[in-house]
């Protein structure tokens, strides 16, 4: 129970004691309406009154009460022992918009389980067990939930799942008509092959690792729609045409584009998606086109925002773009590698790599590729996207090649965030089955991102402030939830978004 001070309309003051009642006040005593602050006082002083009497007969007290020494105090709360401290509001929270994809008619609970707690705490089974176990009161034992990753793999949950995004997307957001595709290696902590796990050139610099590739393709909304596994030695510029063409056939997909980083897009690659029709947007490698081509696009204006289209040939056109930022970032990593050149001349003993801006000459001697230089500065600020989806305007194609950060970020989250790699699972079907529970943690996350507007991390920091905790009485063994104050107004904010309530 507390005191409240209600101002009337007229200016008077209502005292009154309330008791808070999940998120609702209930009046227990009104004391009488005050004109002056004597009495204010008089009333506040007859409100503490009404709270004390109260509390000895319910045979409690105040913690903060002087005329109870500490023995006592100590003596009271020695009845009682905190059993658990859940984080079951910030489960609840997520687990709304795991269902708002409809997401809950896919497999037991034990799965949806699995994929909330990978946003939660993203750690081995074996701890995600102990976690669930000790954070949210849900018991599972190990063996039951790798059976659950058996069932994962065995009932094409991954399928599922995309079939589940797809219709969601087509139902609130729109027609899925750009596709972002990118390409990954996750790496495992072993030394041996297998089939699946094979040495290979690795993004994380593990090549002496056993590691798989992982294709991701994402939507214009940032839900990512189709994940695929492949050995550790594939090549990536020959996944992108099985992928798309997968996806084409799933969902009968027409008139849309597929936007992929330059990596992943050669020029046969290109030559196989106009066989098929199909429209791409990629970014262009500008320093490696031919020369004649490369005089053109030096005749862009260095002013900030200009844009110029030059015809590539083939019924493919290439946009060039000058950004001011761009330049400034260009400028600063040129200075960056050249001060990094000039260390290696002047330390040739430690040279172990290439450098950008470095050649050899007589007798393996280095010096300062001073034509790389030069070409450096021509191209700064500049930024090329190669398209045969001519009819586009020079801005759209800039556009939508832009968003191709939605798949990196997703990425991004699912090896930080989620801790995607590395992988420990050894048995090929737990580890497409880990992935999978990845991908559906993705989905939720990028709901929840759009939805709240907030990155994840800030929302389970913000989450992380409700706390229910588990009171035990000593001697009847009774149990009750508390619910920790909140104080943050974000917090609140966030947990009457999906309508959760709480208690205190």
């Amino acid at each position: 129970m507390h005191i409240r001070k209600l101002k009337s309309r007229n200016g008077n003051i209502q005292i009154q004691v309330v008791r808070k009642i999940g998120r609702q006040n209930k009046v227990v005593r009104h004391l009488g309406t005050a004109r002056n602050e004597l009495e204010i006082n008089e009333l506040v002083s007859l409100a503490k009154q009404f709270i004390e009497d109260q509390r000895i007969k319910s045979g409690t007290i105040s913690l903060f009460d002087s005329r109870y020494s500490v023995s006592e105090m100590t003596e009271v709360l020695s009845k009682f022992c905190i059993r658990r401290v859940l984080d079951s509001v910030t489960f609840d929270f997520f687990y709304h918009f795991y269902k708002a994809l409809d997401f809950d008619r896919i497999g037991k609970k034990s799965f949806s389980d699995l994929v909330v707690a990978r946003i939660i705490f993203p750690v081995s089974k074996a701890k995600t067990r102990s976690f669930l176990e000790s954070k949210l009161n849900k018991r599972y034992s190990l063996s039951g939930l790798y059976r659950t990753m058996e069932e994962i793999y065995k009932l094409d949950f991954q399928g599922q799942l995309e079939e589940k995004i797809a219709d969601f997307t087509r139902s609130f957001y729109s027609t899925i008509s750009v596709l972002f595709f990118d390409v990954t290696t996750l790496y495992y902590e072993s030394f041996d092959e297998d089939d699946l796990r094979k040495f290979g050139f690795s993004k994380d610099n593990k090549a002496h690792q056993p590691q798989l590739v992982v294709t991701l393709t994402v939507t214009a909304d940032g839900f990512p729609l189709h994940l695929r596994v492949f050995p550790g030695n594939k090549f990536e510029g020959h996944l992108m045409l099985p992928c798309i063409r997968e996806i084409i056939q799933k969902y009968n997909l027409t008139n849309f584009v597929v936007v992929a980083d330059s990596a992943m897009v050669s020029h046969t690659n290109m030559e196989e998606l106009e066989m098929e029709n199909l429209s791409y947007i990629v970014g262009a490698r500008l320093g490696n086109l031919p020369a004649k081509m490369w005089e053109q696009i030096i005749t862009v204006p260095k002013i900030d925002g200009a844009i110029k289209r030059f015809d590539f040939g083939n019924k493919r056109v290439l946009v060039v773009s000058y950004s001011q930022k761009r330049a400034n970032k260009d400028r600063s990593d040129r200075e960056k590698q050249l001060k990094r050149a000039q260390f290696a001349l002047n330390n040739p003993s430690v040279v172990s790599k290439r450098f950008k801006f470095l050649k050899k000459v007589k007798n393996n001697d280095l010096e300062i590729n001073t034509e790389n230089v030069a070409k450096s500065q021509l191209l700064e600020g500049l930024k090329g996207y190669l398209t045969n989806a001519i009819d586009l305007a020079d801005n759209e194609i800039i556009v939508k090649y832009s968003q191709l950060w939605q798949v990196e970020k997703s990425f991004r989250i699912s090896k930080s965030d989620l801790k995607a790699r590395p992988i420990y699972h050894t048995v090929k079907e737990r580890i497409e089955a880990h992935l999978t529970i990845v991908f559906a943690s993705l989905a939720v996350i990028r709901l929840v991102e759009k939805t709240t507007g907030k990155s994840v991390q800030k929302v389970l920091w913000l989450l992380d402030q409700v706390k229910e905790v588990i009171v035990e009485d000593k001697v009847s063994r009774e149990r009750i939830s508390k619910y920790s104050e909140i104080e943050n107004q974000e917090t609140k904010d966030l947990l009457k978004l999906v309508k959760l309530s709480w208690g205190t």
